[in-house]
């Protein structure tokens, strides 16, 4: 499969570059051009145990082929190659197998709002009434699928924004088809297919371990009929305080609830054969500082039912924190949030073998201190964020791999992606049709992670067909990207024996501040749509033996720089990327003049105030605006239609509030650009002299928890989002700046409505002076829903300060609301 792709992509892009052998040892790219033939690194990615064929390359079809386009938005984007096949009713395509199999699963998508249908496979290639042998009736939906609006999404169609348009459905074929057996997939509605990954799967089902647990005797229910989530908890109990195995026979189980394991092995008959299904359903680990360790879990699916993503629960497949050498095989997950979210600080995981498609968010996410897991020979297709992901929040995630992993069509973001951290290693793996926002492989120091240090390592890897245009900064993202965004990098960075084959835009791209101590080795970029390297960061790199061919800057431009102060030395010999340009071909981005944001400030009640945005098409195509719509408490006029290359269009958008609150939105620019909807930030504050003072105002706090429970949520209007200080340590104190010297008698303290009870330790003070001595406060949700007023005379401040010392429900600082008053 692998090395089939990669030539196609080759050919497509008309680069003469052979493909060595999995025996062939990596050689020079500066040797291999010499000879007019480059080794790529193969095989990478894993090894998957379905063969895949591509409805493009149908033995015969009567449907459609789309056009190839990497547009956002656009089906054919998400799509294997860039390429589907669209079918009406009763239309269909053959293949020819290659392999023997006995199952299928099939990647299609289906319009959004139609009624459920199928896809029907049969055997001999004739049309169904003229005696083909029928084999299957898969289901096909959309309801798992199309997106709309901004991040996290929604499944609005009045959002615009269309994206998300695939899914997947499989089956059982009841008997072994030989190779060269001619299969038939015929559409029952119109239905667009990408791939069918047909698989030989075991013959039976896999029988239960000698002195094993069966689900089964804990009153689980293999029909699915009865929700067995709590039998089968029972189970897993009573198999950890036994030491025995516990056993998922063939079936379906509906399980609508977190099954936490510790210390115990759980399999089933095989993914194909044993299924937990329902809405939440999820294996989690023990919460950290105490994760659960000697966890194995083999042999089993787990189908979810996540139709939009919401981060306020955990909705991943497997959860929590998993240590202490457990292991995860032959696992199936799809339909939730995330398919792995694994929680630290923990130490000690092997993932191997396992399938995770169609998920909302993430495939899997390494999160807050995870070290020591390796991912290896794991296949993640259609994510709605990262396919795989370290991210060093709080704490570093280090020594982990992803190794010989494949990850295809992450909706948005990267393919893989390492935020921070130390010596973790990112090899032998296949990135392939990155859609938006994301590269093949990224390393940075974002999402307040902590930063990057020890040695990263990116080595022998395929990007294919990755990276992407993007509405935003830096607007085009290379298939192997480093971005210090929130911090220099310093940490030592080996990129090497990788290849990079047909990048949607530069090969290797460096922006954000400082990036050092990098080196690129053995590296091949086998086509590009613009560069080999784009510079928009300062800082140093080495590069050695590094081959360039099929670039698509234009006048033998092999890298872009507009004296971004960065440095490459070069050693040995470096072919193709020797000449430097500033400035991109034009690639159908619009330009925004305020693509940062507008700020309307505070705004008196029932006044208004504009701002005009001004859209430029630079080019090379003219652009159509499809829709501009505004966030809840803003208008905006809709004066663009189509835009003409070098032309422009303003908009204007109005802040007009009719009552106090924090207003933030995002307005969305829908247009036939190949960068997806363009979005600008809008806040505003409509300001009540009689209101809430503090809302919209600057907070400080003395520390944070975690960098989304910040102060600044104390002052946003939303009682659901809240603040927390460091674990373990008072006194905690959070200020806020009125903006300006105001009376005041009152402050407004507020939890989440749905917290738990909790007595917190209180004083009030104004620009340094007492207000309010330190009390005892009870927060109750079935009192005041969950507030606390305190009073004092009216006082005239600029600087409202509250100091926590004590707090029964948590040993830190908690408010979700902090308002001040003046009547």
């Amino acid at each position: 499969m692998l090395r089939s792709t990669v030539l196609a992509a080759i050919a497509a892009i008309g680069l003469g570059v052979a493909l060595a052998g999995p025996a062939t040892a990596h050689v020079s790219p500066a040797a291999a051009h010499l000879s007019t033939t480059a080794a790529l690194p193969l095989p990478a990615g894993a090894s998957v145990p379905f063969t895949e064929y591509d409805s493009v390359n149908a033995a015969a079809t009567n449907g459609t082929r789309t056009f190839a386009s990497r547009a956002f938005t656009q089906i054919a984007a998400e799509a294997t190659g860039r390429r589907a096949v669209q079918l009406a009713a009763g239309q269909y395509l053959e293949f020819v197998l290659a392999q023997p199999a006995d199952a299928v699963d099939i990647r299609y998508s289906v319009p959004d709002g139609s009624a459920d249908s199928s896809l029907q496979l049969t055997v001999g290639g004739r049309p169904q009434n003229s005696h083909d042998t029928p084999l299957a009736s898969l289901p096909t939906t959309a309801k798992y699928s199309h997106f709309y609006g901004n991040y996290p999404f929604t499944n609005n169609p009045a959002d615009g924004g269309e994206h998300h348009y695939f899914d997947d459905t499989r089956a059982l074929l009841g008997r072994v088809l030989p190779a060269g057996t001619r299969v038939r997939i015929t559409a029952s509605a119109p239905t667009t297919v990408d791939v069918a990954d047909f698989e030989n799967v075991a013959p039976a089902p896999t029988r239960a371990p000698a002195g094993s647990l069966s689900v089964l005797d804990f009153g689980a229910d293999p029909t699915g009929a009865t929700d067995s989530g709590q039998a089968i908890q029972n189970a897993i109990d009573a198999g950890a305080a036994a030491h025995q195995t516990v056993w998922i026979p063939q079936g379906t189980y509906t399980v609508t609830r977190h099954l936490v394991v510790d210390g115990v092995t759980v399999s089933g008959a095989g993914p194909w054969y044993s299924v937990l299904h329902g809405a939440g359903v999820g294996m989690f680990g023990k919460p950290a500082p105490t994760p659960s360790a000697a966890v194995h879990l083999s042999g089993f699916a787990i189908f979810g039912e996540t139709t939009v993503r919401d981060d306020s629960v955990s909705d991943s497949g497997l959860g929590g924190s998993l240590g202490g050498g457990s292991t995860v095989d032959d696992l199936w997950i799809q339909h939730t949030k995330v398919g792995m979210w694994f929680d630290g600080p923990a130490d000690g995981l092997t993932v191997s073998d396992t399938r995770i498609q169609d998920t909302t968010a993430d495939g899997v996410n390494l999160h807050d201190g995870v070290s020591h897991v390796t991912v290896r020979n794991t296949f993640v297709r259609n994510t709605g964020d990262d396919g795989m992901a370290m991210w060093s929040d709080q704490n570093a995630d280090h020594d982990n791999a992803f190794v010989h992993d494949t990850v295809v069509q992450p909706q948005l973001a990267n393919a893989f992606a390492v935020y921070g951290g130390h010596d973790n290693t990112v090899s032998d793996d296949l990135a392939a049709d990155t859609v938006t926002q994301g590269g093949g492989v990224h390393v940075g120091n974002r999402f307040g992670s902590v930063a990057l240090s020890g040695t990263t390592t990116i080595a022998d890897d395929v990007l294919l067909r990755t990276g992407d245009l993007v509405p935003n900064d830096p607007t085009e993202i290379g298939a192997l990207w480093f971005d210090a965004a929130d911090s220099p990098m310093t940490g030592a960075i080996s990129v090497h024996d990788d290849t990079l084959v047909d990048s949607s835009y530069a090969g290797i791209q460096f922006v954000g501040q400082s990036i050092t101590n990098v080196s690129v080795d053995r590296v091949t970029i086998a086509g590009a749509g613009t560069f080999a390297v784009q510079l928009q960061a300062p800082g140093t790199a080495t590069f050695s033996n590094v081959l360039a061919l099929g670039l698509g800057a234009g006048n033998g431009a092999g890298t872009y720089d507009c004296a971004s102060g960065f440095t490459i030395a070069k050693s040995g010999s470096n072919v193709g990327w020797t000449k430097s340009a500033c400035g991109f071909p034009p690639s159908g981005a619009l330009s925004i003049d305020k693509a940062t944001g507008v700020d309307f400030g505070f705004q008196a009640l029932s006044t208004a105030a504009a701002q005009p945005i001004t859209i430029t098409n630079p080019g090379p195509k003219p652009i159509t605006i499809q829709r501009i719509a505004a966030p809840a408490g803003f208008t905006a006029d809709d004066p663009c239609t189509t835009i003409a290359v070098g032309a422009s269009c303003t908009v204007h958008v109005a802040f007009d509030p009719a009552t106090s609150g924090n207003f933030t939105g995002l307005l969305t620019i829908d247009s036939t650009s190949p960068a997806g909807p363009y979005v600008v930030g809008l806040k505003g504050v409509g300001y009540d002299p009689n209101g809430d003072l503090a809302l919209g105002r600057t907070v400080t706090s003395s520390s944070q928890q975690c960098s989304w429970c910040g102060p600044d949520k104390l002052t946003d209007g939303d009682a659901t989002t809240y603040f927390e200080s460091a674990d373990g340590t008072f006194p905690q104190t959070a200020t806020v700046d009125l903006g300006q010297s105001v009376s005041v008698d009152r402050v407004v303290l507020k939890l989440p409505p749905n917290w738990g009870a909790r007595t917190q330790t209180i004083a009030v003070s104004g620009d340094g002076v007492p207000l309010a001595a330190s009390a005892d406060y009870v927060f109750d949700p079935a009192v005041a829903g969950n507030s606390v007023t305190i009073t004092f005379p009216a006082t005239t401040v600029r600087t409202l300060t509250l100091t926590l010392t004590g707090n029964t429900g948590w040993p830190a600082a908690q408010l979700s609301e902090f308002e001040a008053y003046a009547h």
